[in-house]
């Protein structure tokens, strides 16, 4: 009878802290690797409700180890852990390391301390190692970016020994292809695929594009707002780079410093090279005890399609500090309250993504001691809901539409509230009538050699079909919350005509491309 009693009473305690736990919105983690310093600074989502980040020892001897590890929708470092040793010693692990979608998994490079190679490595959606290899470069190369190439393989980014940007491109089994120098100063932290073809990267005021065969483009340099010391910000770091749909160029962020004062920056550019306009926001004395400064992760999108959230941290350099969040208007960098994301954990490096529904935040915790995970499960509901859209649906311009008696009232309806950020669907018709004509899908390059990207504004859920001339199915993949962009290799497929379909609730498009 006792045991019963302590039942009941430890069931509503128990019920309690689950209510709780449901109720919270922050969760933190963190991942010992080993005894030394961390340098984590990248993550990237899996297909599933879990986020995979991957480092090395930071700034240590025998540094010959690149970590992986999973983590859940909590936070929660619960899955597996990964170590794969490189055969010799690698330089400092930043930020080159990208998702792998043929085959599934995940692509990572760090240069060697013994000179002028590059390490590579391939592995599965689950860490173990597929392959790796080590090339040999006409130079020596510290890389800080990599990205998918648009011709099949990857290409890295960095800087070379005499201080200057440098890409190289690598193919599909990590073997590096060909290596350029740029005579444009700087450590180019970030690279990605450009529209239209080729890439564009960034690194210390400095941003370039190229083409496909690595060869420059254009060359720009970033301009900021004044320190409030008046001086001019002459030196940035941290830079990375989110693309826009179609012709809307790319969000540019990074961190910011003058004689006197540390902050974020947020610009936009043009695919032609155009700065659009540029901000600078929460400026802090870096004369200051601790030389606190502010250290810019990156920007996602948010709910909104006219704006993006930028995350960054402050505080001191070693020990870390709180992350921050702010809304940014794409349109003219109107910016909105800087809203702190509540971290207990001091955070020092780190790097943000929109994935499942949340933001995600990824990184080393202070001091360099641990890898760091960050989820928020409402911040992107709460601060990024579109407005209603009932108002805004024109009944008399809904293409394919039948007039029956009573229809268009039910369309009109269709978007009546908004539902954890998204629109609550109460018309069973809508699936139907709102299929409508749809133009923001770009797919490139095209015509294609075998490797084929789908981009802009994809609907979460939906379903992209690559089909033949002769309409056979060829290959499908589903729209991930979070995808810009969705790359087909069609390697060894034969020449001519292909359509890709993309078929959700909403929307209902085809584009056609040829393979040559």
């Amino acid at each position: 009878m006792k045991d019963k009693f302590k039942l009941l009473f430890l069931l509503p305690i128990v019920a309690f802290f689950a209510f709780a736990a449901q109720a919270q919105n922050v969760f933190e983690g963190t991942q010992q690797w080993h005894n030394n310093d961390h340098s984590a600074w990248k993550i990237e989502p899996q297909n599933w409700q879990n986020y995979v980040i991957m480092g090395s020892k930071f700034f240590e001897p025998n540094n010959n180890t690149l970590y992986m590890s999973e983590f859940s929708e909590f936070a929660q470092f619960n899955s597996w852990n990964r170590a794969h040793i490189a055969p010799e010693n690698l330089q400092t692990f930043w930020k080159s390391f990208t998702k792998s979608t043929y085959p599934v998994g995940y692509f990572a490079v760090a240069a060697t301390t013994n000179g002028n190679k590059v390490y590579a490595i391939l592995t599965n959606a689950t860490g173990h190692k597929f392959w790796d290899r080590v090339s040999t470069l006409p130079f020596n190369v510290q890389y800080g970016g990599v990205s998918p190439a648009t011709n099949g393989g990857y290409v890295a980014s960095g800087t070379t020994n005499s201080g200057e940007l440098a890409v190289t491109k690598f193919n599909a089994y990590g073997e590096a292809e060909w290596t350029q120098e740029y005579p444009v100063s700087g450590f180019a932290w970030t690279i990605k695929q450009a529209n239209g073809g080729g890439y564009v990267l960034a690194g210390t005021r400095a941003v370039i594009r190229i083409d496909i065969d690595g060869n420059l483009v254009w060359s720009r340099t970033l301009t900021l707002p004044v320190s409030p010391d008046g001086s001019a910000y002459s030196y940035t770091e941290f830079e990375e780079i989110l693309p826009l749909s179609g012709e809307n160029g790319f969000i540019l962020t990074g961190s910011a410093f003058s004689n006197s004062h540390s902050g974020v920056y947020t610009a936009r550019f043009s695919w032609s090279g155009t700065q659009v306009w540029s901000k600078i926001n929460e400026t802090v004395n870096t004369a200051l005890a601790g030389t606190p400064v502010c250290w810019v992760n990156n920007a996602v999108l948010s709910n909104s399609d006219s704006k993006v959230i930028t995350t960054w941290r402050n505080g001191p350099v070693s020990s870390g500090g709180a992350l921050r969040a702010q809304l940014v208007n794409i349109a003219d960098g109107t910016q909105g309250a800087v809203q702190a994301l509540g971290n207990a954990i001091p955070v020092q490096e780190a790097f943000a993504t929109r994935a499942h529904s949340k933001l995600v935040i990824g990184g080393t915790r202070g001091t360099y001691s641990q890898a760091y995970a960050y989820v928020h499960t409402q911040f992107l509901i709460d601060n990024t809901a579109p407005q209603q859209q009932g108002a805004q649906l024109d009944e008399n311009n809904i293409p394919n539409v039948p007039t029956v008696s009573g229809y268009l009232t039910s369309v009109r309806n269709a978007y009546p509230t908004y539902e954890n950020g998204k629109p609550k669907f109460e018309d069973p018709i809508l699936t139907f009538a709102s299929r409508t004509a749809y133009t923001d899908l770009t797919i490139f390059p095209n015509p294609s050699t075998g490797l084929v990207y789908v981009g802009g504004k994809m609907e979460i859920g939906a379903t992209l079909r690559v089909f033949d001339l002769a309409g056979r199915l060829v290959m499908e993949k589903n729209v991930q919350e979070g995808d810009t962009m969705v790359d087909f290799d069609l390697t060894g497929q034969p020449k001519g005509m292909y359509t890709v379909q993309m078929v959700g609730d909403r929307y209902n498009v085809t584009r056609k491309f040829i393979i040559e």
